[in-house]
Order: structure tokens, then sequence, then C-alpha cells
């Protein structure tokens, strides 16, 4: 279902500095136009649907042919699981999609596959920038799993290496139409590996994280924190052997909190653990947290005077009041 790019030209070379270059709108982005003097494209609404509700929800009733998104977890949230599934899906409403692997050898990713029952998902060893993004052009949607895990034939420092990749890839993108994600690691510490570049860069963030409210470690809340061209929403999901239940299928008959109410939850939480003294790591590690969810929520308690901070940078400590 591949369709040929509109624009076959390759990039300059020396644009990959210049990190993303805009969608074409149809219209001169130079000029002021009144909205109501706007043609949106067709390709706003021509979006790729898998079929199922709940997916195509979270970007916005569909993937937006020539968008990048990334995909954000700790280890072991179900980050390959979920995007295989979508893959799986795609396939079967009639697009070719493909997953480029870095960190699971070809045979490793097919016996994942076959236990999710994923079979129509063209899958390849392949980290060099370039190779993937040739075969972007045949492809509707590419995975690339991970960002951390790309490489050049050309030797270059990490920061232009993350330039490069990211400019090229989202790029190629929007020339062909070719839906792309990246998979991006957390440390241990729950901070994002490398530069805020990448985010910044794409069009669309998720976050796979744990649902706090439950302690069967199979729940699992999956937040758009960022979308051009859609809501920014939260899905409740299912992890099980079979990979994600989601949408119909969540037999649970509970829906997924507000932020608003799953913040008030967490503050909760982390009063509760014990000892009274909490250190910015336990919290972290204890609720799946980044170093910014982290210390909003500190912050908060403290502005609530719940706790009290001690201290200063890593060796930081709050206790309750």
């Amino acid at each position: 279902m591949r369709t040929d790019a509109k624009n076959g030209s390759k990039p300059k070379k020396e644009l990959y500095y210049n990190i993303v270059m805009p969608m074409n709108l149809g219209i001169n982005q130079t000029e002021f136009t009144k909205v109501k003097d706007i043609k949106i494209p067709d390709i706003f609404y021509n979006r790729l649907k898998s079929g199922v509700e709940d997916f195509d929800k979270l970007f916005g009733e569909g993937l937006l042919p020539g968008a990048s998104a990334t995909l954000t977890a700790q280890a072991g949230c179900g980050k390959t699981t979920f995007l295989l599934q979508l893959l799986e899906h795609l396939s079967q409403a009639g697009y070719d999609v493909g997953y480029a692997s870095g960190e699971e050898n070809c045979f490793q990713l097919a016996f994942t596959c076959k236990r999710l029952d994923v079979k129509g998902v063209s899958i390849a060893n392949v980290t060099d920038v370039d190779t993937i993004a040739e075969a972007m052009e045949e492809n509707d949607v590419m995975v690339v799993d991970s960002f951390q895990a790309l490489t050049t034939k050309t030797k270059m420092n990490s920061r232009a290496l993350e330039q490069y990749a990211i400019s090229t890839l989202c790029n190629k993108a929007k020339e062909t139409e070719c839906v792309l994600f990246f998979i991006m690691h957390l440390t241990k510490s729950g901070q994002l590996k490398g530069s805020t570049l990448v985010p910044h860069s794409v069009d669309v963030n998720m976050m796979i994280s744990h649902d706090l409210e439950n302690d069967d470690d199979t729940t699992r809340i999956i937040s758009v924190s960022k979308n051009r061209f859609g809501q920014c929403i939260d899905v409740q999901a299912i992890l099980g052997h079979k990979g994600f239940h989601i949408g119909e299928k969540v037999t649970t008959g509970k829906k997924a909190k507000s932020k608003k109410d799953r913040k008030a939850d967490l503050k909760k939480q982390i009063l509760q653990l014990d000892p009274p003294m909490i250190t910015e790591q336990r919290v972290m590690s204890t609720f799946s947290l980044t170093k910014g969810q982290t210390y909003v929520a500190l912050k908060q308690l403290v502005d609530d005077k719940k706790l009290k901070k001690f201290g200063r940078g890593a060796s930081a400590v709050w206790k309750k009041r």
C-alpha cells in the first residue's frame, strides 16, 4: 500500500544540523493568512487507522502520514509489545509496516511476535540511519528500536549522530509520508537517556507507565503528553502474556483516572512510604517516575506543607511534617 513520495529529492546533507523541516501545509508559511482562507490539506483527514478504537484515539483518530513519535517507558513496561501489536493491526488493515531492531536479533523478535500472534510485520536487524531511511520509502509505518542504538557509516560524536538521525529520519518521514516511531530508554533514575532533542523534535510523545492504583503489575497507563495533531489523553490497558488488552478487550471495568486525580493519588502514596525520610531516588524507583515528575510531586508536597526538605542536590531528603 506504499505510495511513491511526492518529492523524491533527497534532503541536502547540510540540512541535518537544522533538525526537522516543517510539513508542507500548502501555503507560504511567511504570509499571515486568515484562518477562514486556509484550506486544510487532505493529509490531515486521511489518517492511517488500525481498526482498534483506543489505539487510533491515542493518536487523534489515527496516525497522520509523515508524523514522528517517541514511545518511552521503564524496562519491562511493554514498549516493544505495544508497537508490535499496533503494527500488526495496521498490517491487517492493509498497510506496509516495518520494525528496525537494534536491541534484539530477528529470532528473538520473531519468537515474541509468535507469542503475540503478530504475522504481518517485516523485521530486520538494522541500526544504520541511512539504511532505515531507505526502507521507509517502502513502508507506511516504521519503528526504530531504539533511538539510542542508531549508528552511521561515518564516524560521528554522540551529539552529531543524534542530530543527524533526527533530521534524516524525521525529514524522510515527511518526504515519504511514512509514520515514524522511536523507542526511547530511561535510565535507572527515571531520566531520558541522551538529550531532550528527540522529544522536542517529534510530533507525538507517548509514555507507558504502571497504574499506581493496581498492585498486580499488569495494568498500564498509556499517556500522550504531546500531540501536534490531536489531543493529549491517557488510556488504561492490561498487559498479559498475549500482549496488551486495550479498548473493548479491557475487562477490569475501570476507567483511567484523570491526570489530576492520579497526581493526588501519587502524593498520597509518597506520604505512605516508610521510613519517614524520603529521597528523590527512592520515589523515582518505587513509582517508575522520571526525575521531572518526581521533582514536581515532591515540590507540591512541600508547598502543601506535607513534607519538609533538608539539604540540596543529590543528598537532599524529605521528611514528613
